[in-house]
């Protein structure tokens, strides 16, 4: 099982949102910009299987356009206080289309809340195949948390008393647009399951979840366990 990262314009995302949801695949959005440009893009988050994957680029490639922008090659000198002189013609720049990043997944849950099993929990190897669980070196890992909005806030504070460090980024559901938190956690391997409970046991139970194009309720958390191959603080 993969989680792909899929950095596309803003004008092609709701699109493909809509034709992943059709699928039967769930996304998170997160509103981004592109470096040089400095244009609106989105980044797609979702988890698929190895099998998917092609499926899932083709979609992209039907959908997302690839654009021709024109840019200045430098700005003005007026603009830094200088006197104003002719700007030089602009530059045709090809813009659009898709970058597809797949990160192969070490463990998948969907939480329900509260006491509830979890919907699914399952452990993989490199390869992405389903493997029993497994004793291992006591790696670094990083967690990738999607949870409902009305619950970040106390899986957040939870997650800080457990001496947990986080980090915050608000999201969206891909169809509908609705607000998420898209936690990041670096965590040693022998942590993950106290952090999964943690998440659990601070998100309100949803028993029912429903597909994807029926939007909210659905699971209350998603978490993507991935294994960090550097890991420093500077």
């Amino acid at each position: 099982m993969l989680l792909l990262v899929v950095i596309v314009q803003s004008a092609d995302a709701h699109k493909l949102s809509a034709r992943l949801v059709e699928q039967g695949l769930r996304v998170t959005q997160i509103n981004s910009a592109g470096g040089f440009l400095g244009a609106e893009n989105v980044v797609l988050l979702l988890g698929v299987e190895d099998t998917r994957r092609d499926d899932v680029g083709a979609i992209i490639r039907e959908t997302c356009q690839v654009r021709q922008w024109y840019i200045n090659a430098m700005p003005s000198p007026g603009a830094i206080g200088l006197p104003s002189t002719p700007m030089m013609a602009p530059i045709e720049v090809e813009v659009g289309g898709g970058v597809v990043f797949g990160v192969p997944i070490k463990r998948f849950l969907r939480l329900q809340g509260g006491n509830a099993v979890p919907a699914f929990d399952e452990e993989f190897d490199v390869t992405g195949a389903a493997t029993a669980q497994r004793t291992e070196a006591n790696t670094m890992n990083l967690v990738v948390a999607i949870i409902q909005n009305e619950d970040a806030d106390a899986v957040a504070k939870a997650l800080v008393a457990g001496s947990h460090r986080l980090t915050r980024i608000n999201s969206a559901g891909g169809f509908f647009r609705r607000g998420n938190a898209t936690l990041l956690i670096g965590v040693e391997s022998a942590a993950v399951n106290d952090v999964v409970q943690i998440i659990q046991a601070n998100c309100r139970t949803r028993s029912a979840p429903n597909p994807p194009q029926d939007g909210l309720p659905m699971y209350s958390a998603t978490v993507f366990v991935l294994d960090a191959s550097h890991f420093e603080r500077i």
